[in-house]
């Protein structure tokens, strides 16, 4: 089979396309013949070496098609079938991939495959870390930082459906306000202009960029309210916040990594797939697919996840 694997040196690291052994499933797993996978920031911070991993090593952490081989034990799925899955592990820019069919899905009738393909990890990353961690009840206001795109669009739509009784976002340039408009959120704010959002007007910060988002999360918090840490996409410095902060506002931080937690609770990844695959196919959560390309072609769909123009979701098509 073909794959886009890591190669070079960690001076000047890139994908190269390369043939490998399909892989085999071993007891509860599946493989899955790929006809498209979701490319996020992670994938182009493999690609870079800004967070480093081995040679010849696959990323992809999300992908659909159809159900190749079972392994033993294996009996939710049939060969043939098409399914979505979460790959904690990676290995989704291949023309097989192998998966725990713990954290598969079938794809609903009439879901596009290519749509399917994006919804795994940003849909039920949001799904999961406002359900679990962040502690949601219905009513509370939620900001949203990077809010328009893969991930950040995802939390705010799902914390809307959950019942959220306003969703404020940030934004990283003018021209995402309109897509702010286009998700139905309350208002968008700049991310260069942060004081702008009002003091102590939110139950819940979502904050997948880091740096300067995180130093003013507690600033913009009311009481009770908590900081959700998902991701470091400006790649800043780490952020001290203060624990006497902590005590003396009564605030929260906390902190969601599905890797790690689908890791410990496969079930819950399963579960929320399905609702997530439901939820887009049904257009209650839309996953605005903006880009794909050709297996050989991914440099180009990398590249604008770097430059931060990108808005919604991009995929691989694997013929």
């Amino acid at each position: 089979m073909r794959a886009l694997a890591l190669t070079g040196n960690a001076a000047a690291p890139g994908l190269a396309l390369v043939e490998r052994p399909a892989p085999v499933p071993a007891a509860g797993e599946i493989t899955v013949d790929v006809e498209a996978a979701g490319v996020g920031l992670i994938d182009a911070l493999w690609a870079t070496g800004a967070m480093p991993q081995q040679d010849g090593f696959v990323p992809g952490l999300e992908v659909a098609g159809t159900v190749r081989e079972l392994g033993d034990g294996v009996t939710a799925f049939e060969p043939g079938q098409h399914v979505a899955a979460i790959l904690p592990g990676a290995g989704g820019f291949a023309e097989v991939a192998r998966a725990s069919a713990a954290l598969v899905a079938p794809i609903p009738d009439g879901m596009d495959v290519a749509q399917a393909s994006v919804v795994p990890v940003n849909t039920v990353t949001a799904h999961l870390a406002l359900t679990t961690v962040a502690r949601f009840a219905r009513g509370e206001a939620v900001l949203v930082h990077a809010a328009a795109g893969g991930l950040g669009s995802q939390f705010g739509q799902i914390a809307r459906t959950l019942g959220a009784g306003r969703v404020d976002v940030v934004v990283g340039a003018p021209a995402k306000r309109g897509t702010a408009r286009d998700l139905g959120y309350d208002h968008a704010y700049l991310r260069d202009r942060l004081p702008d959002v009002p003091e102590r007007g939110y139950d819940i910060v979502v904050d997948p960029v880091g740096g300067e988002a995180t130093a003013d999360a507690f600033r913009v918090l009311r009481e009770g309210g908590r900081l959700l840490r998902v991701g470091n996409a400006s790649q800043a410095p780490d952020v001290a916040v203060s624990s006497v902060a902590h005590w003396l506002e009564n605030k929260t931080t906390t902190g969601f990594n599905v890797g790690a937690w689908l890791s410990r609770r496969p079930e819950d990844g399963a579960a929320s797939l399905r609702w997530s695959l439901a939820a887009v196919a049904s257009g209650e959560i839309d996953v605005p697919l903006t880009g794909t390309a050709a297996l050989g072609e991914c440099a180009a769909l990398l590249e604008r996840l770097l430059s931060g123009a990108t808005v919604g979701k991009l995929a691989l098509l694997i013929d």
